[in-house]
């Protein structure tokens, strides 16, 4: 077994004594507990855990701060912004597993990052030249079966340890779409029915490297790449009311194809200087190339046949590349700080074709900046200080403060310039063994989004989106409680209520141009959002059913900001008002069988545009159903369906004749899409 360092990447700091027990809020679950859940890898003990959820942290939020997750291995971080906690715990076998620490409130010995639990996987001795498999047969709706595959290795050599692994397959779905477009009287005025059928393939390879150079530091790279080419073949038909029928108005076709391909690389430094100062040095690089198109949306008549096309072509390109420098130092055993800076380098190229084909000659479309380029510069500095007051009490604060320039040219040139302060403390109680209380405020400055820096177009939809050079990124204050509570060996009760107060909020604003009136990403104005959050496990043996668990998690959110074209007060676009969600399972030891659902479902979502506005609607939500048995040559064999009460999604497009402003309606149209539920088959086993 690779010595703990070679995890390394945010582990314990130097000199911090390690204790454990429930004085030091610290759950042990052996590995005996997670066998009635059938687990092949670390990824499925992790995920059945009372009350925790794996979170790679905010990988949104701007350059490598946010993004560390709230798994451990032996004490240290191993994932990353280019290895996902997913990824790293699929490629360990439980065989390597020897049990599992659920960390609950501040530790020195543990940077917690903002994260309220930690989970610690510890790995048996003698752990590693081992692997695991996971195959999957997937039919869909189409009558298409779509495999995938999932293999990782690990050998250890001395004190390095190389893990290999590759995630490919295909899949293929079908949508069908049903519209229908009517006057602001109601009378109907045309009827559409599309077949879009879709083909997907990608490729995912991971190398990773553990080297424990000496007994004062280690050395980690990571390194992934991806693959993919979509298809897409779509045919409508498009009717007109004709007496007591319908009668054909038009034919419509669109074929299209994106492929591209990305890498990310980061290394890891780490060393020892004293008992009582470490250094971490990271450094990432990020790589994606697309390239989209020719996509042609052809338009025939019924009896004239070829009328014209829309043609759209469009390339893009993104780098990220970072460095990040920390020292940490252990003053005594309940001060704890760190100090450092990073500097990041974001960058997004994208190009934009237009062209209108009328059957006699070809045009090309020119939109506002369709070919930019678009470059941030950013620069941090930061200190944390971890202070255990008591057994019971811990405070966590820091401060941030981020220097960046943006740089956009090609179609538009343009630079700004922008500083932000970004505090934040969190204090967590332990009022007894059972429960926590934890309350945390802080300021967040979200990453920005270059493709809000640039025009598309959206020709199913008839939508052009217009780039936003003068687009800021959105800034948000949050107070945030949660309580916690624990009950018997396998339940958990979480209650989370938190404040946002949200300055330059993302959104869609109104864009006059000679070409007429269009919408762009931009900044609406200040918003709150006030949310609650509930999260239970709880075994059912007291309810009469025996050996099954069920988890219930809801969130309801109440949001409001002023419309920039009536000054009403209106529901964030990007945020539904509640969400609901079930998860059931039930194991038979006897018949080494188990069974399970999980049920998700969502409020209406309302979009307001310039001169639209859009309600979605999830009409029954998502129900997923599994059987599986480990039965059979000691794998895990599960059959399962997905989607089965999957009748479409609904939306609502309402037209105004002008602005939206102006409230006068001039079409309304309704769509329901579905894909059908999906059968699979999936076996999976370690070697």
């Amino acid at each position: 077994m690779i010595d703990a360092p070679a995890w390394s990447q945010d582990g314990p700091v130097a000199g911090a004594e390690t204790e454990t027990g429930a004085r030091r809020g610290l759950s042990i679950f052996s590995k005996a507990y997670f066998d009635q859940f059938s687990p092949v890898t670390a990824l499925d003990m992790v995920q059945r855990i009372p009350g925790f959820s794996v979170s790679d942290g905010d990988t949104s939020r701007r350059g490598l701060g946010d993004s560390f997750g709230n798994v451990l291995i032996n004490g240290r971080r191993p994932s990353n912004k280019s290895l996902s906690l997913d990824t790293v715990l699929q490629r360990i076998p439980i065989n390597d597993v020897e049990r599992l620490e659920l960390i609950q409130g501040a530790q020195p010995e543990y940077n917690m990052r903002g994260h309220a639990r930690l989970v610690n996987i510890i790995l048996a001795p003698g752990a590693g030249n081992s692997g695991s498999w996971d195959a999957r047969l997937q039919y869909s709706p189409a009558g298409r079966l779509g495999p995938r595959g999932i293999i990782a290795y690990a050998t250890v050599q001395g004190p390095v340890e190389l893990t290999f692994g590759l995630d490919t397959g295909t899949s293929g779905n079908r949508i069908r779409r049903r519209r229908a477009l009517q006057d602001a009287s109601g009378a109907v005025l045309e009827l559409q029915r599309d077949n879009d059928q879709r083909q997907y393939r990608e490729a995912v390879p991971t190398l990773s490297l553990n080297w424990t150079v000496d007994d004062r530091s280690t050395l980690r790279f990571d390194l992934q790449g991806t693959v993919w080419d979509w298809h897409r073949n779509q045919t409508s038909f498009v009717d007109a009311p004709a007496g007591s029928g319908v009668a054909p108005l038009r034919y419509e076709q669109n074929q299209t194809g994106n492929h591209g391909h990305s890498y990310q690389g980061m290394v890891t430094y780490s060393r020892d200087l004293t008992d009582a100062i470490s250094i971490q040095t990271m450094g990432l690089v990020n790589r994606e190339m697309w390239d989209d198109g020719p996509e042609a949306y052809e338009t025939y008549d019924p009896v004239i046949g070829y009328l014209g096309a829309i043609i759209v072509s469009s390339t893009g390109e993104t780098e990220e590349t970072a460095l990040r420098q920390t020292l940490a130092w252990t003053a005594d055993a309940r001060h704890t700080f760190e100090f450092g800076a990073e500097i990041a380098v974001n960058a997004r190229d994208t190009g934009l074709v237009l062209f209108e084909d009328d059957g006699t000659r070809i045009t090309e479309i020119i939109l506002p900046v369709a070919n930019t380029r678009v470059e941030e510069t950013r620069s941090e500095i930061f200190a944390h200080h971890t202070w255990t007051v008591s057994d019971r009490l811990s405070v966590e604060s820091g401060l941030r403060y981020e220097f960046s320039e943006i740089v956009q040219s090609g179609d538009f040139q343009q630079s700004r310039s922008f500083a932000y302060p970004k505090p934040a403390v969190t204090l967590n109680w332990r009022q007894d063994d059972q429960n926590r209380l934890r309350v945390t405020a802080r300021r967040d400055v979200d990453q920005l989004d270059f493709g809000n820096f640039a025009s598309v177009v959206d020709i199913a939809d008839n939508n052009a989106t217009l780039g936003n050079p003068d687009y800021v990124p959105q800034r948000t204050w949050t107070l945030e409680a949660e309580w916690v509570r624990q009950f018997g060996e396998d339940g958990s009760v979480s209650l989370q209520v938190g404040h946002d107060w949200i300055e330059d909020l993302d959104g869609s604003v109104p864009v006059t141009t000679p070409g007429g009136v269009f919408d762009a990403p931009g900044n609406i104005g200040d918003g709150t959002n006030f949310r609650v959050t509930a999260d239970l496990t709880t075994p059912l043996d007291g309810f009469g059913v025996a050996d099954a668990v069920l988890n219930i998690f809801a969130e309801w959110y109440k949001t409001s900001v002023e419309d920039p074209l009536t000054g009403a007060d209106i529901p964030f676009a990007a945020v539904r008002e509640w969400e609901f969600g079930l998860d059931f399972r039930q194991t038979l030891a006897a018949q080494q069988l188990a069974w399970g659902w999980d049920y998700h479902w969502v409020s209406d979502r309302r979009v307001f545009l310039a001169q639209e506005q859009r309600l979605h609607n999830n009409t029954d939500g998502d129900l997923d159903l599994y059987i599986e048995t480990t039965r059979w040559g000691g794998v895990t064999t599960r059959l399962g369906v997905d989607g089965l009460l999957n009748n479409g999604d609904d939306r609502e497009r309402v037209f105004y004749a002008g602005s939206r402003a102006a409230g006068v309606v001039d079409a309304i149209e309704h769509r329901n899409e579905s894909s059908g539920a999906s059968w699979y088959l999936r076996v999976r086993g370690t070697f």
